[in-house]
């Protein structure tokens, strides 16, 4: 077992406006499409899997056309300078937005031509993000050797993803670094919490092992976020890319998994002990080595909330599913760990 390291780095926050323009709604404010063809490009610039090539193909466009239909920036980069043969999945991500962004021409809802400063625009969407823009703000925070994406959503800000320090009863799905670099460390529930006591709060008040200036959410937190993504909160948290087909053959990333608000949940899976453990220091401790479940189907989290002694809350969301699930288990099992700010 892995001993607990001391909080020792600072905290450097750094944060960027992303202005994200929605394709839907008849309200939306943005330009009706002129042609059939204009039509044709902002439907096929909605599958993240196209490049900008196959949507001037499907649509029998010029690359100039594709390019009409977009902002001069679209979040770091100019459009001029996209590349026409890679998938729009991987425009998006090198980016740093969420969604490729159509022009809009109508009063109130125009574009501005420096990726990010439109003032008509700036108002972030209320639960489930139905209006016609949403305001995401990016930034980053340092911590124990990692660089961590952090997003605010509502007036949350969250670790857009799961936490790798090395602390505690850990591990990385059977064992691989490769798995940890990518879909963050599983934590038993008293190391996440740092040994601190269970708390119902807005905010929790436990820091946990996370970052100086943020805390392991409570059950409450979880649900507030929940509640502000609104329905289908599961497809609009899930990171495109990263879950796998279910058993009969339906694409979780296809439609969806959308990441609307940048949370980019993963599917880490989970350590299971089941019912092996002993009473040790701070609690009881796993005595046989965990058994891995539904990486590439499922995500959990635990909540700074306990059920009873042994027993905490914790969230997760399924590849085949719109929700977020809230649930209880062994405080001894591995989960992922996502952090908000203080």
């Amino acid at each position: 077992m892995n001993h607990l390291k001391p909080h020792a780095l600072p905290a450097a926050l750094t944060l960027a406006t992303i202005f994200i323009f929605s394709c839907s709604g008849d309200d939306s404010g943005h330009r009706e499409p002129t042609s059939s063809k204009d039509a044709c490009i902002r439907a096929e610039l909605e599958v993240k899997a196209n490049t900008l090539d196959d949507v001037a193909g499907t649509c029998s466009a010029t690359q100039s056309e594709v390019l009409s239909q977009l902002p001069s920036n679209i979040g770091t980069c100019n459009k001029n300078d996209l590349e026409f043969d890679k998938p729009i999945k991987d425009i998006i991500e090198a980016c740093g937005v969420i969604e490729i962004p159509i022009l809009s021409s109508s009063s109130g809802g125009g574009s501005s031509s420096s990726g990010g400063s439109s003032s008509s625009n700036g108002s972030s969407s209320s639960s489930g993000g139905s209006s016609s823009s949403i305001l995401i703000e990016r930034g980053t925070v340092e911590y124990e050797g990692y660089e961590y994406k952090t997003v605010k959503i509502g007036d949350q800000w969250w670790l857009a993803e799961n936490l790798k320090y090395e602390a505690g009863e850990i591990s990385c799905y059977f064992g691989s670094e490769s798995y940890c670099s990518t879909f963050g460390r599983l934590y038993d529930w008293r190391t996440a919490m740092n040994f601190s006591p269970s708390s119902t709060a807005i905010p929790s008040g436990v820091r946990g092992i996370c970052p100086p200036d943020w805390h392991l959410p409570s059950d409450l937190e979880w649900t507030k976020l929940t509640d502000y993504v609104g329905n289908d909160a599961g497809r609009k948290l899930r990171k495109w890319g990263l879950w796998n087909s279910d058993y009969n053959g339906n694409d979780y990333n296809l439609g969806n998994s959308t990441d609307d608000f940048g949370f980019s949940a993963l599917a880490a899976g989970y350590g299971y002990c089941g019912n092996s453990f002993s009473n040790g220091a701070g609690g009881n401790w796993c005595t046989v080595s965990h058994e891995f479940k539904n990486a590439l189907e499922s995500g959990f989290w635990w909540s700074a909330t306990e059920h009873d002694e042994t027993q905490a809350l914790y969230h997760s969301i399924d590849g085949n599913s719109s929700v977020v699930s809230r649930d209880f288990r062994n405080k001894t099992d591995l989960l992922s760990v996502r952090c908000v700010r203080d």
